[in-house]
């Protein structure tokens, strides 16, 4: 068999010279929709086992992630995107708030003398952008708070990138929830549930070592995540006062 792509010949699915699959055959609407999913989500290049995975052994599935089994995998940056993505479009087709705008709305109660909404508008328009902000942020925590387990600060990244993704969705369903039921309580459920997942992850992930010290970290890492995250929110602030001044 020869390569479409280059002519070369081919062994296998894929051409050994340009990479092209060798499966390539007439555009038709299977092929269309293939195509568009590749190009757009990758859902055929592990978004579903990855998905299911985190809800059912998230500890695991990160950890061979990390450990280089990363063919069945969808990338955590683009992970967290594309879930960021879709619960901002569900918000403002419900319009509702997401967590960050409620975030900025109450960080904004106790900074008298700031105008915290006009300088967030972009924060709080973008929410997959924010959160790609914030993890780092978050991640700073992790990465100290469980430092001697060995993982440097991006593998620590990549942790929290597939946890925020998966969170993304847990406040997803409950907006859908709140839409339909109109249910108050159900606001502080999925911040409850969202932090209990992070603890869950954690618990799964740094699995060796004294199981106590585990949920002290988990409770340090989010300390250190809300210090953190004031500090950058007033720094933010006081420059767009002066900038915007």
């Amino acid at each position: 068999m020869n390569c479409k792509n280059c002519g070369s010949h081919v062994e296998g699915n894929y051409c050994s010279k340009c990479g092209q699959n060798t499966r390539v055959r007439r555009i038709d609407l299977s092929s269309f929709i293939n195509e568009l999913s590749e190009t757009l989500f990758q859902v055929n290049r592990g978004f579903f086992f990855t998905y299911f995975s985190l809800f059912t052994k998230p500890g695991q599935t990160i950890r061979d992630f990390l450990e280089g089994k990363r063919a069945q995998h969808y990338k955590p940056i683009a992970y967290v995107l594309l879930l960021s993505t879709l619960y901002l479009l569900v918000t403002r087709i419900t319009e509702q708030a997401t967590w960050i705008d409620d975030l900025v709305s109450g960080f904004n109660q106790y900074e008298e003398g700031i105008d915290i909404p006009s300088q967030f508008n972009w924060l709080i328009n973008n929410f997959s952008y924010s959160n790609l902000i914030l993890l780092p942020i978050f991640s700073i925590g992790s990465f100290l708070a469980f430092k001697k387990a060995k993982y440097n600060y991006l593998e620590h990244m990549v942790l929290n990138a597939y946890i925020t993704g998966q969170q993304s969705v847990i406040y997803l369903l409950f907006n859908l929830v709140t839409f339909y039921y109109d249910n108050k309580l159900t606001d502080a459920i999925p911040t409850f549930l969202s932090i209990f997942y992070t603890f869950w992850v954690y618990w799964q992930f740094f699995n060796k070592g004294n199981r106590v010290i585990n949920i002290l970290s988990t409770l340090l890492t989010y300390v250190i995540y809300v210090i953190l995250s004031s500090l950058f929110l007033v720094i933010a602030s006081i420059i767009g006062n002066v900038i915007f001044s």
